[in-house]
């Protein structure tokens, strides 16, 4: 992807009231984002659920000198900066209905390995959390997988460790800018990350790790993650809702059990009360629930950018992400696409692997959780 391109996703990423969903319904109308700028406001507008005024601001709030600031500002830092529809951009990431326009990362992992766990859990856990933690990323090293936390106290700081003591690769994706190491007594640790794995945000550098960031930080954890494991958790916190998250986006998700009155057990034990997460007791129950066995990891495929998926597919694909399994009487009446069109919609996602026909005239999307 070109230098230009680069800046002009952080341009549209920069659009107030813009948002990654519908920046995904412009990326797929338009293809690139030098086409959604080079369109006029009608252009723009025609494309379904944008209007007249979003297309306005889109066409009037871009700032290109503040956009081509923040690309200087963290290519000279050593940042790499992934645009949404560039190759290298995440895939599981880019399959998300909600994925950032813009990544900032710092380090050497690959982004797209074949398999990913996120552990998470309470800052302030029990004596036997960290060692949960501990001893699963040491069972999980003989998979190849990399491991996703948040860079938090607690349990995501000792997945972290185990992490680089095991040399298994982990990233810890932030609440703030990659300047803006939270909390500091972790700056150590993210250095080692730097050259052991990666720091990943969508914030741009200068910007402080503020609270209403930490639930934007949560979806990138739940989408990287293959598997999430909640180790220690009460009832309310980030923990929770990175777990909703993760199930929400059809991953296989996990927790500990705990005793019954153990305040920081109270939230695991209601995952598993609720079907939202599996128990876990150990290595095995993850890896068997994935049909993992233990050899190299392959690379995630990226799959269709989504340059090579017409607006109406991709519609189709949204509401196939957000609902499941899904009957064609109702995809017609969700898409109000005419029978026939829906039917050459859903061969043609078929053909192109996305999507998976079931008898009784059922859909479902063939990579959900990935």
């Amino acid at each position: 992807m070109s230098e230009q391109e680069i800046i002009n996703h952080i341009a549209l990423s920069k659009v107030k009231g813009l948002g990654t969903r519908n920046f995904r319904r412009l990326i797929s109308h338009f293809k690139s984002a030098e086409a959604i700028i080079s369109s006029d406001v009608k252009e723009v507008s025609s494309v379904s659920n944008i209007g007249e005024k979003l297309a306005y601001s889109v066409k009037t709030g871009l700032d290109f000198d503040l956009a081509e600031q923040i690309y200087r500002d963290e290519t000279e830092a050593g940042h790499q900066v992934l645009a949404y529809n560039d190759p290298t951009y995440p895939a599981r990431l880019r399959r998300m209905a909600d994925g950032p326009i813009v990544l900032y990362f710092k380090g050497n992992a690959d982004l797209n390995p074949g398999r990913t766990v996120g552990v998470v859990g309470t800052r302030t856990p029990s004596p036997e959390g960290p060692i949960l933690a501990s001893e699963l990323i040491k069972e999980l090293k003989a998979y190849k997988v990399t491991t996703i936390s948040g860079l938090a106290m607690g349990i995501d700081a000792a997945c972290h460790k185990a992490s680089l003591e095991e040399n298994v690769p982990t990233i810890g994706v932030m609440g703030g800018g990659l300047d803006n190491i939270y909390p500091s007594t972790h700056r150590r640790m993210a250095r080692q990350m730097s050259s052991a794995g990666g720091l990943l945000t969508e914030f741009t550098r200068d910007q402080k790790v503020e609270r209403e960031h930490f639930p934007m930080r949560n979806r990138i954890i739940a989408g990287l993650s293959d598997a999430l494991v909640v180790v220690e958790s009460r009832e309310k916190g980030g923990s929770m809702i990175t777990a909703q998250l993760a199930f929400d986006y059809n991953r296989f998700v996990f927790a500990y059990p705990g005793k019954a009155f153990d305040e920081k057990s109270r939230g695991c034990n209601k995952l598993i009360k609720t079907h939202v997460a599996s128990l876990i007791e150990s290595c095995e129950d993850l890896v068997g629930m994935l049909n993992w066995d233990v050899e190299k990891g392959s690379q995630v495929q990226q799959g269709l950018l989504f340059s090579e998926i017409t607006e109406e597919e991709m519609f189709i694909v949204d509401i196939l992400r957000e609902e499941g399994r899904v009957h064609i009487d109702k995809l017609g009446m969700l898409s109000r696409f005419r029978p026939g069109l829906l039917a050459n919609l859903l061969l043609e996602l078929e053909l192109k692997g996305m999507i998976q026909s079931l008898p009784g005239k059922m859909y479902l999307l063939k990579n959900r959780r990935i």
